[in-house]
Order: C-alpha cells, then structure tokens, then sequence
C-alpha cells in the first residue's frame, strides 16, 4: 500500500499540487481579503467591536 501511495504522489504534477496549495490558502485567508477587498461594513464593526478579543 505505501508503494502505491508513492507512485500516486510522484505521478501528481507539481502545478496541480501549487494550485491545491493556492485554493486552500485562499480559502483559509478569505475574510481577510474580504475585507480588504469590499472595506468594512456596519456587520464587520459591530462584530469586529462586540466580539473581538481586548
């Protein structure tokens, strides 16, 4: 079983594994560039101002 596993991982191309890496990481960091992209709305304040740590 782990020599399969191997032969899938070394058969996956490099840009495929880039583009996974890049799709997760922009999911991860989405309300931040939500933010940055749209400004911040009365929701974004109140929440930012009610439920952000001090």
């Amino acid at each position: 079983m782990g020599k399969a596993i191997y032969s899938l991982i070394r058969r996956t191309p490099p840009g495929l594994v880039y583009a996974l890496f890049l799709l997760l990481l922009m999911l991860a960091t989405a309300p931040a560039f939500r933010i940055v992209l749209f400004g911040l709305s009365l929701d974004d304040v109140l929440q930012l101002r009610c439920f952000g740590s001090i």
